[in-house]
């Protein structure tokens, strides 16, 4: 009974023992947190603006200026006009004309306005003419003969006579214009586009011999929508106001298109936009798509163009002065839209505990948009409604209004802003 006390005394002892140390050790840790709370509330010195951390951007500075407000549309470019000529009188082909190597034209030749493309065999109708003329001549004599004779011959018989040089005159008119039918020559600057005959074959009147295409100039036809029309035509008013004012800007008096092949060149790049105007809006929408059909004039006095092609019109709707951002820097954010600018900032530049004077650092500024034109790639920001030196092209996702920047040249941007995401991310996990 007494070794069974002295077991239990042990132990109790040893639970007030360790309870002991706990409250002791409590009691420590407590003492501990208020001296760090009191040296935390006490008036610390922020570390100097030089040693806090800058994120990296690279930026792009920006200047005012005209820019073109372009909308885009596809379509396909098409001959100027297009031509089926054919003789206007029935015969045998007797010859094609030549090209300019002296072969017979065929198709893909060119041919000047006046140039002859084809004759006809014109022996009947040379003896038509001289028949005719010879009608005529004796048409032409009994008259005179009536003439003097006017006192033995009734009026009746005389104008008979009268009206038999008149029927021979057109007759003579009639074979002359049969005999220059039986050639048949060019009306414009154009390329054949087809030959439907060989030379020895009979043709009837007005059958097509050939189509010829006015590809001097070509018409890029693409369809809008009804929404768009409205924008067209105040810009052709525009244009129109200019040419009558004689305005020095001179895309002013120009409805300015760029027209862009598809397909790339040889080295895998686009082709150069061609500078075209627009040539005429339609007054009423296709009954089949409800679209309206608008012109784009193009110059292809280098034959470089086919109809045919297929494009792309940048039709210039209207000139604004504008800042250009790439379409990249602008955040599109919880139903707001904003960017960061670059902006120097005064600060004072410590050496150990003194102020030696002051330093420029850079901070980030958000510029909030409220009116913006897009542009695809590149937004246009009215210089009414910003004002701007600098636009933040990257590292702008990380950053926040006032916040300290440093900026790298675009060689270096891209390896640094990656290295300081990574670093972030880490820090972050």
């Amino acid at each position: 009974m007494t070794h069974r006390l002295v077991r239990l005394g042990r132990f109790t002892f040893l639970v007030l023992l360790t309870l002991v140390a706990c409250g002791v050790m409590w009691w420590s840790s407590r003492k501990t947190d208020e001296a760090d709370a009191i040296a935390a509330a006490a008036d610390v010195a922020p570390p100097a603006l030089a040693a806090q951390p800058r994120t990296l951007v690279q930026a792009l500075a920006v200047e005012p200026a005209v820019h073109d407000v372009v909308v885009r549309y596809s379509g396909k470019i098409q001959a100027w006009e297009t031509y089926s000529l054919g003789f206007e009188v029935a015969g045998r082909v007797a010859s094609l004309g030549k090209n300019a190597q002296g072969e017979p034209l065929d198709d893909g030749d060119r041919v000047e306005k006046g140039q002859l493309l084809a004759r006809l065999d014109d022996r009947i109708f040379r003896a038509r003419v001289a028949e005719a003329v010879a009608n005529f001549e004796m048409a032409a004599s009994d008259v005179e003969r009536g003439r003097r004779a006017r006192d033995v011959i009734t009026e009746a018989e005389f104008q008979t006579l009268v009206t038999s040089r008149a029927q021979a005159q057109a007759a003579q008119e009639i074979a002359e214009k049969n005999l220059d039918d039986s050639l048949l020559t060019s009306p414009i600057n154009a390329t054949i586009a087809r030959r439907m005959v060989e030379a020895g074959e009979t043709v009837a009147a007005n059958e097509v011999v050939y189509e010829l295409v006015e590809n001097d100039r070509l018409r890029l036809v693409v369809n809008i929508p009804e929404a768009r029309v409205r924008e067209l035509e105040l810009r052709r008013r525009q244009v129109a106001e200019a040419q009558a004012s004689g305005s020095s800007d001179p895309e002013g008096g120009v409805f300015r298109a760029r027209v862009q092949l598809e397909g790339k060149d040889l080295y895998g790049k686009q082709w150069a936009p061609i500078d075209a105007e627009v040539y005429r809006i339609a007054e009423r929408a296709d009954p089949a798509t409800g679209l309206f059909e608008v012109e784009v004039a193009i110059d292809n006095r280098a034959g470089l163009l086919r109809p045919g092609m297929v494009a792309t019109a940048g039709i210039v709707t209207d000139r604004v002065l504008a800042y250009a951002a790439p379409e990249a820097a602008v955040l599109f954010r919880q139903g707001q839209t904003y960017l960061y600018t670059i902006e120097d900032d005064p600060a004072a530049m410590p050496v150990m505990f003194w102020e030696v004077g002051e330093s420029q650092v850079q901070r980030a500024r958000r510029v909030e948009l409220s009116r913006w034109i897009d542009q695809g790639e590149t937004i246009l920001l009215p210089v009414d409604a910003v004002d701007l030196s600098a636009v933040v092209v990257r590292g702008q996702e990380r950053l926040r209004d006032g916040q300290l920047v440093r900026m790298v040249e675009p060689k270096d941007a891209g390896a640094e802003i990656t290295r300081a995401s990574a670093t972030t991310d880490k820090q972050r996990l």
